[in-house]
């Protein structure tokens, strides 16, 4: 859906949430954007940090596990426009950023002064950005990093995309890397933000880790020194007792 086609379809949305009760986002009962039952569903932070299975892929924080209605928000937050969902996920994303900048050592201790510390937006594509109006995962994290307050490290779009990808939902894990790898880059303009510092990347899910891979590649090229991740879930194919949580 693009232009007026995108927008009415919007405006129609809007004027339905002015007559109708808004549904959760989560189990699609009454009570949304998000009830209290799927909240409250959200709040399991799992016991550190995902190392995510493929190669190269940095430690990542992630606030909750990708399931139930924690699943069904990030879908209706991407794919169905249900932006009233975004502060909830925002808020999610803040806390496993949060715990990120605490618990791994190396950012705990540049925090401090030590050198600087960049939190790093993955880019979404051009074409979801012209299919959503938006940088989705840029707005999360702005919206995220503001949840911290001062003094949050700076955040930094600096990533770029060098060549059309495909989507990466219907992708397997062999697949994912080679559909991004060497995708992602900093221009030479931006290199200066990064030249020298931790980053952080953050995204909404971490699945098998390609996407957080290509983006500390391209980071670690531009070079950054220490690059980990946030992100507002991880999917349960990491969870403890599978070879995911360290």
């Amino acid at each position: 859906m693009t232009g007026p086609s995108r927008w009415l379809g919007g405006g129609l949305r809007s004027a339905a949430g002015l007559v109708l009760p808004p549904r959760c986002g989560g189990c699609g009962e009454a009570g949304g954007p998000w009830c209290a039952a799927c909240r409250a569903a959200a709040r399991r932070p799992p016991e550190g940090p995902v190392r995510p299975p493929a190669a190269g892929a940095p430690p990542c924080w992630a606030s909750t596990l990708l399931e139930g209605p924690v699943r069904a928000a990030v879908t209706a937050v991407k794919d169905e426009g249900r932006v009233d969902l975004r502060p909830e996920l925002a808020g999610l994303l803040a806390v496993a950023l949060g715990r990120a900048l605490r618990e791994d050592p190396v950012l705990r201790r540049d925090v401090r002064g030590v050198r600087p510390v960049v939190l790093v937006p993955v880019p979404g594509s051009p074409a979801a950005r012209r299919r959503r109006g938006e940088d989705a995962t840029l707005v999360l994290a702005r919206e995220a990093v503001a949840r911290l307050g001062p003094p949050a490290p700076p955040l930094r779009a600096v990533l770029r995309h060098t060549r059309r990808v495909g989507d990466q939902a219907r992708l397997g894990r062999q697949a994912r890397a080679a559909n991004l790898a060497g995708a992602l880059a900093v221009p030479p303009v931006a290199r200066d933000a990064v030249r020298g510092a931790a980053c952080v990347v953050l995204d909404d899910v971490v699945t098998t880790g390609a996407t957080l891979a290509e983006a500390a590649r391209a980071l670690r090229s531009a070079g950054a020194v220490h690059v980990a991740g946030a992100v507002v879930a991880a999917t349960p194919a990491v969870r403890p007792g599978r070879g995911g949580w360290t």
